[in-house]
């Protein structure tokens, strides 16, 4: 039997990729799952932007990855400092993790196309009402990072403990739709067209804390980046 699904069968404690030939009627797509514990120490599977600020601690027992220091935004402004995960291009998907911040906030980012086009959700201890840039959905398109969604949302991570996060995308549709721990309702919802491909990400605006549990699930992947020529809007 394949290694990467024997892993992912018994659950070992390094991360598991595996592939299934793409559907006859959707020729360039594949059916990917990928799981991260951290449990095995290695980041092979991660791409870093600095390398030296990410590492694998240990708390009773669990592993998890910490990111160990912040780094200045990019301008225009936009966030620069989160781990991509490698070969994953992925179009529509459900991305599940634990995180924990130990500033205000934490992101992940997703449909990344290049540096400079982008989404991301803004997971933080504040509403959006009192931090225009916070806690919220965001799109980077070649310009600052511009809010499409949550101004009224509550904090989704209202404490220092670890939360559930989840992130579902259909790509033909447009929806994006983020849950934080047991919610039955998004958090964060709306309807965006304009990157409909690209890499998933974890870390953070200008902070640190920390990811567990990564679990990545797609029927979309091996898609191609890139940047429609239109957004369907937001709501």
């Amino acid at each position: 039997m394949n290694r990467w699904l024997i892993c992912l069968l018994l659950g070992c404690g390094f991360a598991a990729l595996t592939f299934s030939p793409p559907r006859a009627a959707e020729t360039n797509s594949q059916s990917i799952l990928l799981q991260d514990d951290f449990a095995s120490g290695d980041l092979s599977r991660w791409e870093f932007p600095y390398p030296e600020d990410w590492v694998v601690r240990a708390e009773e027992g669990n592993h998890f990855l910490h990111l160990l220091r912040n780094r200045e935004p990019g301008v225009p402004r936009r966030p620069l400092q989160f781990a991509r995960l490698r070969n994953a291009n992925v179009g529509s998907f459900t991305f599940e993790a634990r995180v924990r911040r130990e500033g205000h906030s934490m992101i992940v980012v997703f449909n990344y196309v290049d540096t400079l086009h982008f989404y991301y959700t803004h997971l933080s201890s504040d509403r959006g009402t009192e931090q225009p840039v916070h806690n919220g959905l965001f799109i980077v398109n070649g310009e600052p990072r511009r809010r499409i969604a949550g101004t009224e949302a509550a904090p989704a991570l209202p404490d220092r403990e670890w939360h559930k996060v989840r992130v579902t995308r259909d790509a033909r549709t447009g929806s994006i739709e983020v849950f934080v721990d047991d919610q039955k309702t998004p958090l964060f919802s709306v309807v965006d067209r304009t990157f409909t491909c690209g890499q998933i990400g974890i870390g953070s605006f200008d902070e640190t804390g920390d990811f567990d549990d990564i679990k990545l699930s797609s029927e979309d992947a091996g898609c191609e980046p890139g940047v429609s020529l239109r957004s369907a809007g937001t709501n």
